[in-house]
């Protein structure tokens, strides 16, 4: 599946992980992968693992906000980042002979930011607004609501910008504890993904994150609460209503995960042949957009299936929803049905290897979350080998009556 793709990895003496994987192009990336997101969050601290990660770009004890930003922009490249409810993730893109340079610039931007009061202030304004321009997006706003109701009571329930009050509450002492708490350097890859040799990948590395003090993560404070399903309505009077439903599933770490992937995908992946978007969409008319994801974290996923119609079609749609929802539970695939579902998945893998960025992102997931990167025969073989009753059997505890909540915009 995509371009041939090798990779060799290197531990440093401080427990920071590397990976080389090589391909061939003039242009690199590179990123480090940071164990510590939003689900790390203490009860005062919602919001402030996005946070940091703008305050990364604003200065450090070597460089200000100025040089930070243009160190790559003047030769072409880019530094970027991002946060998740379990990761936050800075890298770079960059002509393979500016590794050095972009190498560099991850790591002084990770372990040597100021958090300068002043740069709080700045940044907290920009957030807010954020999270305002958030609020007028049912489509997305509508799917951290849903993660509330999953997993109430947890971190892993909020949303990753945090809330106005709390993000008015912050301080650079707060960042820095945060930081201390939560960058620890067994919880970070360093991944690579360019036209270097292992020597020159692992000098670089060895020079830019080997000095960095050895900090190991303690006992994991991330809890994952009981679940009670719910049915929720909230009126936030717009033109459409929204609707999600789904429930809990399988982890990142679960054996039944690729069975799961490939059983939303039938029910409504990214293809136009999904059955609720021929359901929904072409055969009644009734949404423009209706998808089903899947999405796993350390120790628990969820599937949800979304869609956004006139208010008076809501109930039509749920129905049919919960009609191929059966077909699923009930009726097991064709052989011809099931060839063409992989086929399909494995078409779409393919298609994301081929991406050199999201390989090198994808890598540093991997290897911290299952300690490698498996190779692409050997996801195939696991979707090769999957039956029709490991479909069945994956959409039976998926949408168990007892795990299924629902939440719609009105």
């Amino acid at each position: 599946m995509g371009n041939k793709t090798e990779y060799e990895t290197l531990t440093l003496d401080n427990g920071i992980r590397c990976v080389l994987e090589r391909v061939k192009s003039p242009v690199l990336y590179c990123g480090l992968t940071i164990g510590a997101g939003t689900r790390d969050e203490r009860e005062n601290e919602h919001g402030m693992a996005h946070f940091i990660e703008h305050l990364l770009f604003k200065g450090t004890t070597r460089r200000r906000a100025y040089h930070i930003n243009s160190l790559l922009d003047n030769v072409g490249g880019e530094l970027n980042a991002y946060t998740t409810k379990e990761e936050t993730v800075v890298h770079a893109t960059a002509l393979k002979g500016d590794y050095r340079k972009a190498a560099d610039l991850i790591s002084d931007v990770v372990f040597n930011s100021v958090f300068a009061d002043k740069d709080i202030e700045t940044e907290r304004g920009v957030i807010i607004d954020e999270i305002n321009s958030y609020k007028d997006t049912p489509f997305e706003s509508i799917y951290d609501d849903f993660e509330d109701i999953l997993f109430a009571g947890s971190s892993l329930g909020r949303n990753i910008l945090g809330t106005k009050r709390q993000i008015s509450r912050f301080r650079s002492e707060d960042m820095h504890a945060f930081v201390g708490r939560n960058y620890n350097t067994d919880r970070m890859v360093f991944s690579v993904v360019g036209d270097i040799s292992y020597k020159r990948f692992s000098d670089v590395a060895t020079e830019m994150f080997g000095n960095v003090p050895q900090h190991l993560s303690g006992e994991s404070e991330r809890v994952l609460p009981p679940y009670e399903p719910r049915r929720t309505v909230l009126n936030k009077n717009t033109y459409q209503s929204h609707c999600i439903i789904g429930g809990r599933s399988s982890s990142s770490v679960s054996e039944d995960r690729i069975a799961v992937a490939l059983m939303t995908g039938i029910l409504g992946g990214a293809g136009a042949n999904s059955r609720l978007n021929r359901t929904l969409r072409e055969r009644y008319g009734l949404c423009y957009t209706v998808e089903a994801g899947f999405t796993t974290y350390s120790d628990v996923g969820m599937v949800t299936i979304y869609f956004g119609c006139d208010k008076e079609n809501i109930q039509r749609c749920i129905d049919l929803t919960y009609t191929e929802i059966s077909r699923l539970k009930e009726e097991s695939l064709s052989p011809r049905a099931l060839s063409m579902a992989k086929r399909q998945l494995l078409g779409q893998l393919a298609i994301a290897s081929d991406n050199s960025e999201s390989l090198m992102l994808s890598a540093g997931k991997s290897i911290l979350t299952h300690g490698h990167i498996e190779s692409h025969s050997a996801v195939k073989e696991r979707i090769e080998a999957l039956t029709a009753d490991d479909i069945r059997i994956a959409a039976e505890h998926t949408f168990d009556d007892a795990n299924m909540s629902h939440l719609i915009y009105r």
